[in-house]
């Protein structure tokens, strides 16, 4: 391969590691859900390094399109194991370290990391765009979380059950 072809292999490498959208490039999960104005989404740092969440998005999958749900502010870190609470204006526990948004509506979210790459996601229909493979099912009265060690597949029907709603706790 000439130095020219060696270039372009390496800058679409990069390319594809910045911008890709395969799930699970990233310790930060979203751990637990619960939609409505009283809603919130959980991010956890499942890695043993502090995570740069700086800059990252949170999507709300809406008729079949992602929107921005929040932006998280620059500087923000995340020390392994600890969570980042996204709650809706309504929400009436503690939020330990979170921003507020006015709803957590949709069919599901999706984390992307300051460059845009989709590092996880929850859906919650077989048509929401925020699904990593099989749908998770929704939970009445309760919210939908990962199991205590926030386990990620990348399938939605395996990783997410009906928990007892712990916004910024370890799931029980």
């Amino acid at each position: 391969m000439t130095a020219f072809g060696n270039s372009v292999a390496t800058l679409l490498l990069l390319a594809g590691t910045a911008f890709g959208s395969a799930p699970g490039v990233s310790p930060v999960k979203v751990n637990e859900i619960s939609l409505g104005p009283a809603g919130f989404v959980e991010l956890r740092n499942t890695g043993s390094t502090t995570a740069d969440i700086g800059g990252w998005s949170v999507q709300s999958c809406v008729g079949g399109t992602a929107r921005i749900l929040a932006t998280i502010s620059p500087d923000t870190v995340l020390p392994p194991g600890e969570y980042f609470v996204i709650v809706g204006a309504a929400f009436s526990g503690t939020m330990p370290n979170g921003q507020v948004v006015d709803t957590v509506g949709g069919s599901g979210v999706i984390a992307r990391n300051r460059h845009g790459a989709h590092t996880d996601s929850v859906g919650l229909s077989s048509s929401s765009p925020c699904r990593e493979d099989g749908s998770a099912t929704p939970c009445d009265n309760s919210s939908l979380g990962r199991d205590s060690d926030s386990r990620d597949t990348d399938h939605n029907s395996a990783d997410f059950t009906c928990r007892i709603p712990s916004p910024g706790e370890t799931n029980l």
